[in-house]
């Protein structure tokens, strides 16, 4: 069997391995399966299951023709690196010994907050990256995940999330890296190349492809409702970036339909633009369940083979998690609902990636000698945390605090460590697991401010959940109407712990309150997958207690922590000082208590606006002009914008200067500035670059990022940030779906967020209108000297 042969080419293996294989053992290859897996190959099945209709195999007949992937064999259940990796091998040995054409599988896990494993490095959220504006931070925390994965024998990681936020009651929110299309691809391609390495030899999977985050009401699954245009120029453009610059190894469809069209049967989307047009060469991948959903939900088909020959035929290679629907190919080939060149077409490019990873030379994985975690694991987790904490408001320099000052802390969130993770965390996902862990896997709030300060009283406030369980009835989508729409909320209306809040308070010198929210997915927490929300108060009596503590006349610093923001309705104004801490993972109470102290200088800027009032929403800072309608209403708008952020520091903007005015389509718009840091401690600011199309042939957004640096000052130093803007990402698109630039003035903004523009300038592009080849220049380089 030639396929065996290392020296022969991929192409040549391929060709042999497919000529020798029966249709079963094609159709393994298209597939999953999610077990529990076991060091001596005593393997289980798992009890859960993602669809309604159980089919009854054992495992040693759901293996029998080989596999294509095992889903997350340490992910979803406790198991140490160790046993984990020992029970991955036996089913590799099975695999190749004891079927007919020992083809091994390849192995997926969830690593977008890291690893989801137990002794992962329990990275912050999503929202966090964002948030630092440091594509390079981003990269080497992705490298670190992408080590630890490898470790278990991981070739296929289940991130980054490319959805760019739209509506911040969607629960998903805490998944997404900000709310700007451009600082999205930068960031994700930045985490894409960390996480895959030069060899390609871990696939990262772009998901979810694609609007996702523009569903009705920001609720989970539901459809979304765009033009091509605005999916284009918005939520595209992420992954085209990833794909083009980060050359990214899958992709994964969403569950939601666009204008009636589920993303996971789109020809369009997954075959005509990722493939053709993109030039995409890896492979795209079912969410789990998203398959069978386009007959149990959508209902654009029939049955299961129906449902399957739809999504293989538009472009799908892999059903995860396991093959309830790419078993059934054999009734779709029968009913000539798919052809048998198609089903070759699919399996070669799984086989190809196999022999590209050497997965035949190398099924086995070593166990691992050395823990997942390390010293510079937490480095890195705490230098996230540290540069994505967002200083809000910071009234009559209220922070930092000296530490013999007597500080009450109170809240939900003080002294829960669940509360600084987020929704993918490993510790989070055993909810959903119904297993309960005691495991100590991070420092609270409380533990990081009793080191630090020389007085720390301690008050929970209230609760925000009453139970935490799971069985939500939203899994994987509005199942049979939520049993009659009986349920009820487990959030906590309890006010009896708050008389002694602000007890604690009154004796205090400062009250820290800690308020937010606890992820969850499908409703096991407050923010999530599933776990959407109607309001933008703080869940349960957390604003009761805020402002309890608030009549104290005490100075307040308000701490939010958690995956989306929130109102604080008094507190905006008489709060002393507001501070966003996201979901910061497990060195992110060190990284909060050191901001509070000075140790560390905040830098991190906001990449979703925070909308006034939930009857504003869904508000974003690159709205169209109309988007509030007219006149403008009050409650629209947002106090604190895209790209706001404070710093212990100030930072002065001069010497403002744009090279030319005047540019053709292939030129490059250089425009520098000086930045000085002017305060009395080292720190950090954030450049931000944004352009206006003055006169455009479509509607254009009043505002448009397009470059950014992070640039770190000591005090009184000054640096020039010098921006090279290709003219091409001047673009849009146009009536004919084409990406084109046209001709005409542009405003320049220079600013430290994206409502504090320092200096501005007009430049003109000569020409009419000139359509963007595939390989368009799509980043602004940008330099501080």
């Amino acid at each position: 069997m030639n396929y065996k042969n290392p020296s022969l080419s991929i192409a040549e293996r391929v060709s042999d391995l497919l000529s020798h294989m029966t249709v079963e053992e094609k159709l393994a290859q298209m597939g999953a399966q999610w077990l529990i897996l076991d060091p001596t190959g005593e393997h289980k099945e798992r009890e859960l299951e993602m669809t309604s209709e159980n089919v009854e195999r054992t495992v040693k007949e759901k293996l029998k023709y080989g596999l294509g992937q095992i889903s997350r064999p340490l992910g979803t259940h406790t198991v140490d690196a160790v046993n984990g990796v020992k029970a991955l091998n036996q089913l590799q040995k099975y695999l190749v010994e004891e079927t007919r054409l020992g083809i091994p599988a390849m192995a997926h896990e969830e690593c977008l907050v890291g690893l989801m494993a137990k002794g992962g490095t329990l990275y912050p959220s999503s929202l966090n990256y964002g948030h630092t504006w440091n594509p390079e931070l981003i990269e080497e925390a992705a490298m670190d995940i992408g080590r630890q994965a490898r470790m278990i024998g991981t070739k296929q990681g289940l991130a980054p999330v490319l959805d760019v936020s739209r509506d911040v009651r969607w629960g998903r929110t805490e998944e997404t890296l900000g709310e700007d299309p451009y600082l999205v691809g930068i960031m994700a391609t930045h985490y894409v190349k960390g996480l895959q390495g030069e060899k390609r030899d871990l696939l990262a999977t772009l998901k979810h492809f694609v609007g996702h985050s523009a569903s009705e009401g920001a609720r989970n699954h539901a459809p979304v409702n765009l033009g091509f245009k605005e999916l284009n120029d918005t939520f595209l453009l992420p992954f085209e970036m990833a794909v083009k610059l980060a050359n990214a190894g899958s992709v994964m469809p969403a569950y939601h339909d666009i204008d009636g069209e589920p993303c996971h049967a789109s020809h369009f989307l997954l075959t005509e633009i990722l493939r053709e047009k993109w030039g995409f060469d890896g492979l795209i991948v079912a969410d789990y369940g998203g398959i069978d959903l386009l007959s149990s939900h959508h209902s654009i088909a029939e049955d299961r083979a129906g449902a399957a020959a739809l999504s293989f035929n538009a472009g799908l290679d892999v059903e995860l998690p396991d093959d309830a629907c790419s078993t059934k190919l054999t009734e779709a080939l029968q009913r000539g609902l798919i052809s048998m060149e198609k089903i070759d077409e699919i399996v070669a490019r799984i086989l190809s990636k196999k022999f590209e990873m050497r997965l035949f030379e190398n099924p086995y994985t070593d166990v691992p000698q050395a823990s997942l975690h390390n010293e510079k694991s937490q480095e890195i987790a705490y230098k996230v945390a540290s540069e994505s904490i967002v200083l809000l408001k910071n009234q009559d320099q209220t922070l930092p605090l000296k530490t013999d000052k007597k500080v009450a802390l109170i809240g939900a969130t003080a002294d829960d460590q669940l509360a600084l993770l987020g929704g993918y965390s490993f510790p989070v996902h055993l909810i959903l697991s119904q297993e309960d862990s005691t495991d100590k896997v991070s420092k609270t709030l409380l533990e990081a401010f009793q080191q630090r300060f020389d007085s720390v009283m301690y008050a929970k406030g209230c609760d925000i959940l009453t139970e935490r369980h799971a069985n939500a009835p939203v899994f994987p989508g509005d199942v049979d109407m939520a049993i009659g729409q009986a349920a009820e909320s487990p959030i906590s209306k309890d006010l009896s712990q708050i008389e002694a809040a602000v007890a604690t308070a009154a004796e205090s010198d400062v009250a820290v309150v800690c308020v937010g929210d606890l992820a969850g997915l499908f409703q096991t927490g407050t923010v999530g997958e599933g776990s959407d929300c109607d309001s933008l108060a703080l869940p349960g009596v957390q604003q009761q207690m805020l402002d309890a503590v608030l009549d104290t006349g005490k100075p307040v610093v308000v701490l939010v922590t958690g995956g989306r923001p929130y109102n604080l309705g008094r507190a905006e104004d008489e709060a002393a000082a507001i501070v966003l801490g996201w979901a910061p993972g497990q060195a992110g109470a060190d990284a909060i208590a050191d901001t509070f102290t000075g140790k560390n200088n905040p830098s991190g800027k906001l990449t979703i606006s925070i909308p006034k009032n939930v009857g504003a929403v869904p508000y974003f800072y690159n709205h169209k002009l109309k988007s509030a309608g007219t006149p403008i209403a009050y409650h629209f708008g947002s106090s604190f914008n895209f790209g706001h952020g404070l710093s212990y520091s100030e930072f002065a903007y001069s010497g403002f200067n744009v090279a030319s005015d005047k540019l053709g389509f292939e030129d490059t718009v250089e425009l520098s500035v000086t930045l000085t840091n002017t305060g009395g401690v080292d720190g950090a600011e954030v450049v931000q670059l944004y352009t206006r199309d003055v006169v455009s042939s479509v509607v254009r957004p009043v505002k448009e990022l397009k470059g950014f640096k992070k640039v770190f000052l000591k005090a009184g130093e000054s640096k020039t940030v010098t921006f090279k803007l290709p003219v091409d990402m001047l673009n849009l698109t146009d009536r004919h779906h084409q990406r084109v630039v046209e001709g005409g003035e542009f405003d320049l903004m220079i600013g430290s967020s994206s409502s504090q523009i320092h200096f501005r300038q007009r430049i003109h592009v000569v020409g009419d209108v000139k359509v963007l080849p595939e390989a368009w220049r799509m980043v602004c380089e940008v330099t501080a000297e």
